[in-house]
């Protein structure tokens, strides 16, 4: 009996639980098909939502686009019948809700607007914003220039009209706008590269050429190698030789200023600038004899009485130790009254007593002979001192020989000694 006690109650035991076990899990089906079905309706009414915002959206949106074009028209209508002070208004409106920019010549029109009217700096920041939102609309570009110029701000005028080059704009014009806001901004050496590109574009224009070439003689540069390649170019233009020969003179390139002369020369024998530099660079050559040749060409065109160069052909002389000739073309030109004349004789004696006391082994063996001639030069040079544009040098040769003149012992020692004995001096007392 007991056993079959045990049995029932095991039995029991077994029914409650799987009674708990089938309520438990109805339960928990009962829990998730109702949460399903409502995650599904949560997800329903979500996506109405969505739609509802986005067509409310596109609404709005359309009407703000409709809101545009009517702010915009009537703008356009203002600025079409020059009512720029009402059309400004409606711009404005029509920038602000232009989120799309539907109308890009917009910022063109406003600013537009503001010149007319005189507003130069609110017409900068239309434009400047126009800039920021097309920056390759190039009309925008070639008006922020313009302001910025008027302005002097030549800094960004330059950066301007780098940009309006850039987009395809006149290259003619804004490289000539180019240089000159480089030259207004003291940018020589980069208004000197735009130079050359309006070369590029026009490389027969002489003028332009020109005007490169003085801006570089403008900032202190060598303007020989643009003179080169332009006499190369046009081989007979004088004008080009004519400054090759004055730049050559300049910095003393004495070869080239005579093949430069010579060519010159050729086209104009009788141009006498070209013979005088020419002349010039054989003395600096010291080719002596051919100096005295172009001398004696440029004296024959000047009439045969010219007395400075006389007084060169005379100094040419000296140097050859011609010293007979350097005294006659010397007192021709004192015959003119011209005062170098008794600085060239002077010399002419200088140099000859040298040359003697030379040969004799120098001047620990000048003789009294020497001595005299010295005080002729010397006599000839206070005689230059007369004149007044002559006056310091005659006195600085006077003092470079006043020690080599006759003392009073010398004098006393030769009473009777009025002229030099030495054979070489003779020709002075002829």
């Amino acid at each position: 009996m007991i056993l079959n006690l045990k049995k029932e109650c095991k039995k029991n035991i077994f029914l409650v639980k799987l009674f708990l076990f089938i309520f438990v899990t109805a339960i928990i089906l009962n829990m998730y098909f109702n949460c399903s079905s409502t995650t599904k309706e949560v997800s329903r009414v979500s996506k109405d939502s969505e739609i509802t915002r986005v067509s409310q959206d596109s609404i709005i949106n359309a009407q703000r686009v409709n809101q545009v074009n009517i702010d915009f028209n009537f703008a356009y209508q203002y600025y079409s019948h020059k009512d720029f002070k009402e059309a400004i208004p409606q711009y404005w409106k029509a920038i602000e809700s232009d989120r799309e920019l539907r109308y890009p010549s917009i910022y063109r029109q406003l600013g537009q607007c503001y010149l007319m009217i005189g507003v130069l700096d609110s017409a900068q920041i239309v434009y400047e914003m126009g800039a920021e939102k097309v920056p390759n609309d190039v009309y925008i570009q070639e008006r922020l220039e313009w302001i910025y110029e008027a302005k002097f701000d030549f800094v960004k005028a330059i950066e301007k009209a780098k940009k309006v080059l850039e987009l395809g704009g006149n290259k003619k014009f804004y490289y000539t706008k180019l240089k000159d806001l480089y030259i207004r901004n003291n940018q020589i050496k980069d208004a000197i590269t735009i130079y050359d590109k309006l070369i590029e574009l026009e490389p027969d224009n002489k003028e332009l050429q020109d005007q490169k070439i003085s801006l570089i003689k403008l900032s202190g540069g060598s303007v020989i190698d643009e003179y080169k390649r332009l006499h190369e170019k046009y081989p007979n233009d004088k004008n080009y030789i004519k400054a090759l020969l004055m730049e050559y003179h300049r910095e003393n390139d004495n070869s080239n200023v005579i093949s430069m002369a010579d060519k010159l020369l050729g086209l104009e024998p009788d141009n006498l600038s070209a013979l005088d530099m020419k002349s010039d660079a054989y003395a600096n050559l010291q080719k002596w004899s051919e100096r005295i040749a172009v001398l004696k060409r440029m004296l024959e065109l000047r009439g045969g009485d010219d007395p400075k160069t006389l007084t060169d052909i005379a100094e040419s002389y000296s140097f050859l130790k011609d010293y007979i000739s350097a005294r006659s073309y010397a007192l021709k030109a004192i015959r003119k009254n011209y005062g170098v004349g008794y600085i060239r004789i002077g010399e002419a004696y200088e140099f000859c007593v040298e040359d003697v006391i030379s040969k004799k082994g120098g001047y620990e063996k000048m003789t009294y002979d020497d001595k005299l001639i010295y005080e002729l030069a010397n006599a000839q040079y206070n005689k230059a001192a007369s004149f007044s544009d002559l006056e310091g040098i005659a006195n600085r040769k006077m003092n470079a020989i006043k020690n080599l003149l006759p003392t009073k012992e010398d004098k006393f020692m030769n009473p009777d000694k009025k002229t030099a004995s030495n054979p070489e001096y003779q020709w002075i007392y002829r």
